[in-house]
């Protein structure tokens, strides 16, 4: 894998990019796909492709921020090998046993059940901070600067959100606010983490 992420690497942007793009479609893809097949055996098929995806698009967009410089450092290995089971352990419980929380009789096994998504979640915060904690110093100052912006953006929209839902010009299903605020806060992360990598290599 980290050989391909070096040849990756002295690919011209354009086409690095290109090839980051067609991976994430292709993880979403089949994950939107798995959501929409009753057959067992096809599921389990695009869940595994999609845990596949998620591990190549690790190497590649290594290969996209870093451009060859140190593609894969010791931290990076560990928290791929600690964040690819637990995601496929999400997926899969998400898939198959939170939706039985609808059929569910007792009040503390569909609270149960309902709960257990949560898990994973909890494995993945994990992971993500022994990475942080495991790397150097400036990878560190990078970290908890992409965290603080993604806090500041995340936290300002919650804000607006419910003030707009609030005063009711936005309606807005209970749960699906909460849901939504972790991975904003991945996605904002990512963005933030990835705009200070080329803030300092500038």
């Amino acid at each position: 894998m980290e050989s391909l992420t070096r040849r990756v690497a002295g690919w011209p942007a354009w086409r690095r990019w290109g090839l980051l793009l067609v991976v994430v479609a292709l993880f979403w893809g089949t994950l939107l796909m798995s959501l929409h097949t009753t057959n067992l055996p096809l599921r389990l098929l695009l869940v595994a492709i999609a845990v596949a995806t998620m591990l190549f698009m690790a190497y590649v967009g290594r290969a996209v921020t870093c451009e060859g410089r140190d593609p894969m450092r010791r931290e990076d290995r560990r928290y791929v090998r600690e964040f690819t089971p637990v995601m496929a352990a999400y997926f899969l419980i998400m898939l198959f046993v939170w939706p039985l929380h609808k059929e569910a009789g007792p009040l503390w096994l569909k609270g149960l059940i309902a709960f257990t998504p949560a898990i994973p979640v909890a494995l993945m915060i994990m992971a993500m901070v022994r990475y942080v904690l495991g790397s150097d110093e400036f990878m560190q100052r990078m970290h908890f600067q992409a965290l603080a912006v993604a806090a500041g953006v995340v936290g300002f929209v919650s804000m607006a959100l419910g003030f707009l839902a609030a005063s009711k010009v936005l309606t807005v299903d209970g749960a699906t606010p909460l849901l939504l605020v972790f991975p904003a806060l991945c996605l904002t992360y990512g963005a933030a983490l990835f705009w200070c990598k080329r803030r300092y290599r500038g």
